[in-house]
């Protein structure tokens, strides 16, 4: 009789050692992807431009550039050259 519920205690405290050892992993796990989320987020931000011709705002890898202006499509280039 408390041969088993020893055992069973021993059980249930090693599972409730598991379920909080994966909590942390998780938790770890999600502060860094949220890290990564907010860096590309910034980066982004970094990169837009803003077409000269009507205001708006593209990536720059998108942008066209003549000189020092930047348009988003090569009818506004076009228009204000």
């Amino acid at each position: 009789m408390f041969g088993r519920l020893f055992l069973i205690l021993v059980l249930l405290a090693v599972s409730l050692y598991i379920v909080k050892y994966l909590r942390t992993k998780l938790d770890q796990s999600q502060k860094h992807n949220d890290k990564d989320s907010k860096d590309n987020n910034q980066n982004t931000k970094k990169l837009m431009v803003k077409c000269q011709h009507c205001g708006l705002h593209i990536p720059e890898k998108e942008a066209i550039k003549k000189g020092d202006n930047t348009f988003c499509s090569l009818e506004h280039a076009k228009k204000e050259l």
